[in-house]
């Protein structure tokens, strides 16, 4: 498998396909991940690209092994992992354990029933739930861009985040883009969403939900397929299902500056 074969096209946004979601049948131990050498390398190669350091907040505890599933050891290894694959000193991994230092929980407004969490960004790009499966590729390659400081981006969405960020009265917009680990889809969507939070210095916040995981944010949206993209303005309680599938990223910006009261000015 070489670096294309392991991205398929990532870099490539605009799909509009989407993955039918069924819910999973009982119970299933999630095992230690596996990572051949030659993957190992292939990574290596993509983190090397990193030039300034990234810092990913980890959040967990003890009771993650109380759950039918514990989804909070392989999540660690991942970022262990990549911890130790990145370039020295460019991926800087903070673990923030419940039992530990439960004030950082509060402070960063993670609940725990969530873990595990992660945070990108201080917590414009947030991760409930596993970033594993397919949704490896997207995670990776939203670390190397925010490294090297470019989301790829087009130059009419740029402006349009600009736009939102300069205006007085805009209100921060939440992109929520429901996943799961199986869809070949989900990636691009949330890649897009962690492109216009990082463009857009916190003013969209990007949230990635692991549907298994977190079950009840699918369930309250009515998921059937995946990714499903719900857009939530800051004051509002409850968000609103705007895409099934993968919005082109004109859609998207159009959405999130409609949310923002930008769109209607």
């Amino acid at each position: 498998m070489g670096k294309k074969a392991f991205y398929r096209g990532i870099l490539h946004e605009d799909r509009m396909s989407a993955t039918p979601f069924e819910k999973p049948q009982g119970t299933s131990e999630v095992p230690h991940i596996e990572v051949d050498e030659e993957t190992k390398e292939i990574i290596k190669e993509i983190l090397s690209q990193m030039k300034n350091p990234v810092e990913v907040l980890f959040f967990t505890s003890n009771t993650c092994g109380n759950r039918d599933t514990n989804w909070c050891v392989p999540t660690e290894e991942l970022l262990d992992l990549l911890a130790e694959l990145a370039p020295p000193g460019k991926l800087i991994l903070k673990k923030i354990k419940y039992e530990e230092n439960n004030g950082l929980f509060a402070k960063y407004n993670v609940e725990l029933p969530r873990v595990p969490v992660i945070y990108l960004l201080d917590g414009a790009i947030k991760y409930l739930g596993a970033p594993l499966g397919e949704e490896v590729r997207a995670f990776i390659e939203t670390i190397v861009r925010i490294s090297v400081g470019e989301t790829k981006l087009r130059p009419k969405t740029k402006k349009g985040l600009e736009a939102l960020m300069s205006a007085d009265n805009s209100k921060k917009v939440e992109v929520l883009t429901v996943v799961t680990p199986s869809c070949p889809y989900c990636p691009y969507a949330v890649l897009m969403a962690n492109m216009f939070a990082y463009d857009s210095k916190g003013k969209v916040v990007s949230i990635t939900v692991e549907a298994y995981e977190e079950s009840d944010i699918a369930d309250a949206y009515q998921v059937t397929a995946v990714p499903t993209v719900v857009l939530k303005r800051e004051d509002q309680d409850v968000g609103n299902v705007e895409f099934i599938g993968v919005p082109p990223e004109s859609d998207l910006l159009k959405k999130v500056l409609d949310y923002s009261g930008v769109g209607s000015q």
